[in-house]
């Protein structure tokens, strides 16, 4: 089983490089934001403003100017319903290795012992199966680059991110376990009766098929890859004596689609015999206010046309629009921000859907050093063993250079960011 993981780390190798890409999943991973728990509707910066929202441009803060980020790196893998355990441990039990030498030891000597061994055999099979069906692994990774000059009459930013989400899962095929219980079912016969029943469909006289040799379960792998290239414009004007700023950003989206399947024994899922490719475009627009007393409210549209991308396996990515508000808190030391997802965020792959809460906090020592604490809250969590995400993250800003890097993470869920700034 451990080959499986291997395939996957080589699909996200390959992926990665047959085509840049951006999630369908909110946000990026830029570290400001990983390390703030995800946060960045009204508390983002010329730096990250195009991936959270494009208004932020023109709510500006005093020492917010130029700024070159290249590049934005981030990896993630989560295992959030504990498939990588349930491999291990099937592994471990060599429960396929069993069957087909207790197989092999009936047909030299059909005893009614050995066909019990055999029944027990294909039971503890089934129960390996059941336990790695419904669990999914899931894996991005991002890079981008971007360009921002915040501005409260005309803020510009330009962008590119790049990046590739899917996850992987085990299909257990009814035919597998239905077949092998009743394989069970006719060896657990021959234990009580030393002779085959009548009908059998695995049993001819005292020979047992080999089933081992005949599995149709599949690992499967789906994600997407994209990658967006946007200009971000945004302007601050009054609305009824409060300032307001718009800010939208058109991109031009080049999406790859993977979904391959193979079957258990294999070495390798050929990813390249599931790639669909498209081109696109597509629109997010963002608001953002100040509330006095150093408060800032924001609400953004990300991706407000729905697109639909068919997987060479019939499959369908889909892309939808995705709402997001939030409130931050913004003093010369700190930043507070609270951000909710009005929207749930469609999965890219066989994960499922999220609708986050998240909450973080940074403090600036002297424009030099920040520190950052954040946590992310999946509200409809449906496995039991979802956790909360802990993220935390560091900054450091000599001389207009800055260096950020971040941690997410809970005990099935890892997430790392790496940003190098140039700002002015």
């Amino acid at each position: 089983m451990k080959k499986w993981l291997h395939t996957l780390i080589a699909i996200l190798i390959v992926a990665f490089n047959i085509s840049h890409a951006h999630a369908v999943s909110f946000g990026s991973f830029d570290p400001r934001s990983l390390g703030m728990g995800g946060t960045g509707v009204a508390s983002a910066t010329s730096g990250n403003a195009s991936y959270f929202n494009p208004a932020m441009l023109a709510i500006t803060h005093v020492d917010d100017d130029f700024s070159l980020e290249i590049p934005v790196f981030g990896l993630r893998a989560a295992d959030p319903e504990g498939l990588q355990d349930a491999l291990d441990a099937f592994q471990a039990a060599q429960y396929e290795t069993t069957l087909s030498n207790s197989i092999t030891t009936f047909n030299a000597s059909p005893t009614q012992a050995n066909a019990g061994n055999v029944a027990t055999a294909a039971r503890n099979l089934i129960a390996g199966f059941n336990s790695l069906s419904n669990k999914a692994l899931v894996f991005e990774a991002n890079l981008g680059a971007v360009i921002g000059i915040p501005n409260k009459t005309v803020g510009i930013s330009v962008m590119t991110n790049a990046r590739v989400i899917g996850g992987a899962d085990l299909d257990i095929q009814i035919s597998d376990t239905s077949g092998l219980g009743v394989f069970a079912t006719e060896l657990e016969y021959y234990e009580a009766n030393g002779t085959a029943p009548g009908g059998a469909t695995y049993l001819s006289g005292s020979t047992a098929t080999d089933l081992t040799t005949g599995l149709t379960s599949k690992v499967n792998v789906r994600g997407a890859v994209l990658h967006e290239t946007g200009l971000t414009l945004a302007s601050d004007f009054r609305l009824f004596g409060f300032p307001v700023a718009i800010g939208i950003t058109p991109k031009t989206v080049e999406v790859t689609t993977f979904d391959a399947s193979g079957g258990v024994e294999s070495t390798a899922v050929d990813s390249d015999q599931g790639k669909t490719e498209y081109s696109d475009s597509n629109i997010d627009v963002g608001l953002a206010t100040y509330l006095g007393g150093g408060f800032r409210l924001g609400v953004v549209a990300k991706n407000i046309s729905k697109k639909s991308y068919a997987t060479a396996l019939g499959n369908i990515i889909e892309v939808k629009p995705q709402i997001r508000a939030g409130i931050a808190h913004q003093t010369d030391w700190t930043t507070i921000a609270i951000d909710v997802d009005i929207t749930k965020n469609p999965p890219a792959g066989l994960e499922e859907e999220t609708q986050f809460i998240s909450a973080g906090i940074e403090l600036d020592v002297f424009n030099f050093l920040q520190v950052r604490l954040g946590q992310i809250h999946n509200r409809i969590a449906t496995t039991t063993t979802e956790e909360d995400i802990t993220t935390f993250g560091l900054g450091f800003s000599p001389l207009g250079i800055h260096v950020d890097l971040a941690y997410a993470g809970n005990s099935r869920d890892k997430s790392i960011g790496l940003q190098l700034g140039f700002r002015f």
